[in-house]
């Protein structure tokens, strides 16, 4: 663990049942959930994560069987809201895809990770696809606080069905002072950046002696660190969020 993150108090995680009260459907293949908790829910750190688990949960038995998820709400919301975004890939995730409804059952175990941003420091985010969702607690979070942290976040997507949570990146560009975005897509069907993600282009424009936090595909991911390397840029200096 880098040195900053001995800064952080980790809660000791918890089990709470949950109920689902809203269920939006991006595309045919993402979609996000929000969650009413049952119980008392600890409090978690931008960019932590939890478990998600369809089977009922009992106390003399082992936690059932469960997926991973980037918690996308703010932690100030946590007694009444918890959210995640999760992309259709296999067996278990179209599960919950079938199975989860508005007024659904399921059990929740959080907090878990160490992909956290400390406030002192320029921040480089840099997002591909569903990999935006690990930065929503984030930017939630520093817009409650009116943030003047240097935060610059590079997007990439496939295309503008792909592009999520627009309403709240326009508050973010409208509302801190120092957060600017720049969105790459592949097919030009977003105003910006026409092509993929340029990790050497994000370098570049990146605050001086900024940390870089990369969320995405696993290859991109790898691609990106190395680059970064390759760039000079100390690995105390980059953090990846690579649970997938």
């Amino acid at each position: 663990m880098s040195l900053w993150y001995t800064d952080f108090f980790m809660a000791t995680p918890v089990k709470v049942k949950a109920l689902v009260t809203r269920v939006v459907k991006h595309t045919p293949s993402v979609v996000s959930y929000q969650f009413a908790p049952q119980g008392r829910v600890p409090k978690f750190h931008p960019g932590q994560f939890l478990h998600l688990a369809l089977d009922a949960y009992s106390p003399d038995r082992p936690w059932p069987e469960s997926r991973v998820f980037s918690i996308a709400s703010a932690t100030s919301e946590r007694a009444r809201e918890l959210s995640v975004t999760i992309s259709v890939k296999g067996t278990y995730t179209q599960r919950i895809f079938n199975t989860l409804q508005e007024g659904s059952e399921c059990w929740l175990k959080l907090p878990y990770g160490e992909f956290l941003f400390p406030d002192d420091r320029p921040l480089a985010l840099v997002a591909g696809g569903v990999g935006i969702t690990p930065y929503l607690s984030l930017l939630k979070h520093r817009l409650e606080i009116r943030s003047s942290q240097p935060i610059r976040l590079s997007y990439g997507v496939r295309s503008a069905e792909y592009y999520l949570f627009g309403e709240l990146l326009n508050r973010c560009e409208a509302e801190l002072p120092n957060f600017h975005m720049a969105v790459y897509c592949e097919d030009g069907s977003v105003p910006g950046n026409r092509g993929i993600l340029d990790i050497a282009a994000i370098h570049d424009a990146a605050p001086g002696k900024a940390l870089f936090f990369l969320s995405g595909p696993p290859a991109m991911i790898s691609a990106f660190r190395n680059r970064l390397s390759g760039l000079g840029v100390e690995q105390n200096r980059i953090r990846v969020d690579d649970w997938e």
